[in-house]
């Protein structure tokens, strides 16, 4: 049976900029049914809705407009179908990444995908605000391994995309529309994924460099064959770390292991991670911290690190392969912004706000598919319920 409430304090989190705006309600279904209920009456009401998982990714890009009825998935949090041998899992969005991990872990299994907070975050959540890790490297995104999903639109409608099998043709991958939405196309109810088998072992080499360009120029000679890293990552702070993560076969893995050490000779240390769990764990932002998702074309990385740095960020993440940073720099050095931004337009790459002060541009110039969102938007909540002010669909 549903449950509405009265506001709830631990709906609000410090990394969620609200402020004192808290909902006047929060409904938590149970079932994919009674969220269709919540919505369909919150868009006839045109409230304003707000989804909410476990908080880990609220403070992403912009806080609502306005907030009316926060809808907690989870208590939607279960394993619906579970098929081992044809390696496919089917959740409810409510569930942890961590659960899910480990059911899968009990037949040997897992979904590769290493995105802040994997223990808490939940399915729903990091897929709709596009979370990833530096496993994206070897596996691929969350959207290589997603098969199909359910969702309910701002109306009520409930809308299925996508199969429950890995060979599945029918249909068109709308559900992928949902990825990085924040929420703002539909509530993401169910997901079905493909899954794979546990690596028979996971070690990591760890190198400290000078600069960063010593750390990049070792990470391009890993990346060469028959080299092949899961995942690579250079940490820019007191000292200039190079994380190079292996999974597979044994004897593979050690093998790849002694390349990569003979490839960090310029290294002034050089350490094998066997447990490195906490090799590559996300750490904790401050909530007054500036935090930029940067991107460039592959080609242009060593450029934009440069580029980049000039801004004496007090953290840089570099994730090599995938042309991809993340930066963590006092709020005061949001007056930088659009010098950097100019400067990486010219390279073809783009810097996104996750977090930063209130009124701040977050996007940058739109995708060229915006106005093709726009119209899905309309279609799909009619009444914009969905997350008001989110995200630049708007």
């Amino acid at each position: 049976m549903m449950n509405v409430a009265a506001s709830q304090p631990t709906l609000q989190t410090a990394a969620y900029a609200l402020g004192d705006r808290l909902p006047r309600h929060v409904a938590q279904p149970a079932t994919v049914a009674e969220m269709a209920e919540v919505l369909a009456a919150a868009s006839r009401a045109r409230s304003a809705v707000a989804p909410w998982g476990a908080g880990t990714r609220q403070f992403v890009t912009n806080p609502p407009t306005r907030y009316d009825l926060a809808l907690d998935l989870r208590r939607l949090d279960r394993v619906i179908e579970y098929h081992p041998a044809d390696l496919v899992v089917m959740v409810e969005a409510g569930i942890s990444l961590g659960a899910l991990q480990a059911v899968l872990a009990e037949r040997g299994q897992w979904l590769p995908w290493d995105p802040p907070a994997p223990a808490t975050a939940t399915i729903g959540g990091l897929l709709a605000t596009a979370a990833w890790g530096p496993l994206r490297l070897g596996y691929g995104g969350p959207r290589d391994w997603l098969l199909g999903m359910q969702v309910v639109l701002g109306d009520g409608r409930i809308a299925q995309s996508g199969g429950r099998v890995v060979k599945n043709v029918a249909g068109y991958d709308t559900h992928k529309l949902h990825l990085g939405a924040f929420g703002t196309l539909g509530v993401i109810a169910t997901v079905t994924f493909k899954v794979a088998p546990l690596p028979e072992r996971i070690a990591s080499v760890r190198a400290v460099f000078a600069t960063p360009a010593a750390a990049l120029h070792a990470a391009a000679a890993i990346r060469q064959p028959p080299v092949q890293p899961v995942a690579l990552a250079i940490t820019v702070a007191e000292t200039v770390t190079l994380a190079v993560r292996f999974a597979g076969v044994a004897a593979a893995v050690e093998r790849q292991l002694g390349l990569a050490t003979a490839a960090c000779d310029r290294a002034e240390e050089v350490a094998l991670s066997v447990d490195d769990r906490e090799l590559w764990a996300v750490p904790s932002t401050p909530d007054d911290a500036l935090v930029l998702r940067i991107g460039v074309p592959e080609r242009m990385l060593a450029a934009a690190v440069d580029a980049v740095t000039a801004l004496a960020p007090s953290q840089l993440t570099i994730c090599p392969g995938l042309g991809l940073m993340v930066g963590r720099w006092p709020m005061v050095a949001v007056t930088h912004l659009p010098a950097l931004r100019q400067t990486l337009a010219g390279m073809d790459g783009y810097a996104v706000v996750e977090r930063g002060p209130a009124g701040i541009e977050r996007w940058g110039p739109p995708p060229p598919t915006i106005d093709l969102m726009r119209v899905l938007r309309q279609r799909w909540d009619p009444a914009g319920i969905l997350n008001p002010g989110r995200w630049m669909v708007e």
